[in-house]
């Protein structure tokens, strides 16, 4: 049993999460009372959030519509009094008026679509909300904030401890934390996430702050969202520019960093250029199948296809597409981001590429896989099916840990999460980092630093995996590197980490 285990030897999330980490301690010899400080979080915060709906108009099932197909149209007297949802319904904005000539019966309206709809009153609603603090040792918490129906403590755990240990590999002095509420965003309008997000903020307001603990975006979050979180941390504060850092993944106009959105994609673009280098190959040329075409996954393919990789299939939660000749990115963009129609904002019903069932996708050849959305998605069975040479993990714990002994056993390699994603938390720490000395940073200095972050970093990881300490002009592994043992990526990545929150526990033997 794992020495962090529940007695009843149950697995979790956070158990199996914490599995490499009890490995990398045993193999550097970890302090037991600093190992004990880090296999659980600090602070565990749960509570809840309400939230007054608006009211809906949700489209009548075919059965109930006999009745009233003889309903006049009613018309709203304001264009953008509605709020259309991806399943159909429609939200009344504050602002919706109705013209004077309107019928409703039983509750029932016809819109001038034609469509019949329900009328269903606002209602209150409670959801359950998160903050969880795993660790400060080397700085200050740091993690994002993620609104998605399959949230749970131990999922947020287990991603704030991968925040502790991924500042720790990208040698940021920022500690670990994660938090966001249990909702679907996309089954609510902009006016009730707002007015959850305030909520939100007004029960966190005391558990955060630039020097404690600092926001950031995460899944279903953006930076509009990011926006309303400051806005109502500073609110009437006088001296609110101080407290700016309190909140990363800001919009430029509000002391945002430049490079914010791509700097995920960016990261694990060099990341994946350094494992091809090491082999003597460039990317021009390589096929890369995606899953996930969220700000990351999105970004990653337009820079690797920028440098001749070629896009031979995408994924996301929605469908799954397939060219053997490759993607035309451009027009997928458009397709997605730019199709009003399309208010899923998925690839599926994308006409210039072939659609794949979920479970063909993983069957696709390529050079690199890229599984860039959500955890847990490189199965034991998806693990024993793919047909590639490398995978790139772009989301946290995208791989399980049943997976990775696959790979290895099929002799496919691995860029882990701890440096493959670690492009936007480090542009957040620059971004903080600028908030606090009050300057801005242009996009070229931002890439230089963040470039020389990523690419170092990863060939510390590299070295300690091939047991081979080097000093360069550009890094140095030498206080990193385990003599006489190789190791794969994912453990070479979390000894680093370790190694270097272990020193913030022992400093000239003088435990903190």
């Amino acid at each position: 049993m794992l020495p962090n285990a529940p007695e009843n030897g149950r697995r979790t999330i956070y158990t199996d999460s914490m599995e490499i980490f009890h490995r990398a301690a045993d193999l550097i010899n970890l302090d037991h009372r600093t190992r004990l400080e880090l296999e659980e979080p600090d602070y565990e915060h749960i509570f809840y959030v309400t939230l007054k709906l608006k009211d809906r108009l949700v489209p009548l099932p075919e059965n109930e519509r006999a009745d009233f197909r003889d309903l006049p149209i009613s018309i709203f007297r304001n264009a953008d009094a509605l709020e259309r949802l991806a399943d159909g319904s429609l939200i009344l904005r504050d602002r919706a008026l109705l013209s004077s000539n309107v019928t409703i019966r039983q509750g029932k309206i016809r819109l001038t679509d034609g469509t019949l709809y329900r009328f269903v009153p606002g209602m209150a609603k409670r959801f359950k909300a998160y903050r969880v603090q795993h660790n400060q040792a080397r700085g200050p918490y740091k993690g994002g904030v993620r609104y998605h129906k399959g949230v749970s403590l131990d999922l947020f755990k287990c991603l704030a401890a991968q925040m502790t240990w991924q500042t720790a590999v990208v040698d940021v002095p920022l500690g670990g934390a994660k938090g966001g509420i249990k909702i679907d965003p996309k089954a609510y309008g902009e006016e009730e996430l707002t007015e959850l997000t305030q909520r939100y903020m007004y029960r966190l307001k005391n558990l955060i702050g630039p020097n404690f603990d600092i926001l950031a975006p995460d899944v279903g979050t953006d930076g509009r969202t990011m926006a309303i979180l400051l806005r109502n941390y500073c609110w009437g504060e006088r001296e609110h520019h101080k407290m700016r850092g309190a909140v990363t993944g800001k919009n430029l106009r509000i002391g945002g960093a430049e490079l914010s959105e791509q700097a995920g994609g960016m990261g694990l673009c060099w990341c994946i250029d350094e494992w091809l280098r090491e082999r003597g190959e460039s990317l021009r040329g390589k096929k890369f199948a995606l899953q996930g075409f969220g700000a990351l996954g999105s970004t990653a393919a337009i820079l690797l296809a920028q440098q001749g990789c070629i896009p031979v299939a995408i994924a996301d939660e929605n469908g799954a597409i397939f060219n053997p000749n490759g993607i035309d990115l451009d027009a997928l963009m458009r397709h997605v981001y730019e199709n009003p129609a399309n208010l899923l904002k998925t690839v599926r019903g994308f006409t210039e590429a072939e659609a794949v069932s979920a479970k063909d996708f993983f069957d696709i050849p390529s050079d690199i896989f890229i599984p860039a959305a959500i955890e847990n998605q490189v199965t034991q069975e998806v693990a024993g099916r793919l047909k590639t040479r490398l995978v790139a993990e772009g989301a946290t714990s995208a791989t399980t840990p049943e997976a990775d002994e696959i790979l290895r056993a099929r002799k496919i390699e691995l860029i882990p999460d701890l440096i493959g994603n670690a492009g936007a938390v480090t542009v957040r720490y620059f971004e903080w980092l600028q908030n606090e000395r009050m300057e801005h940073w242009s996009a070229q200095e931002v890439q230089r630093r963040l470039e020389k972050t990523i690419r170092s970093s990863y060939r510390i990881i590299r070295d300690i995996a091939m047991n081979r300490p080097t000093r360069s002009d550009f890094h140095d592994s030498r206080p990193y590197c385990r003599g006489g043992q190789k190791l794969d990526m994912r453990l070479a990545a979390m000894v680093l980490a370790l190694q270097r929150i272990r020193s913030h526990y022992m400093l000239d033997d003088f435990a903190i």
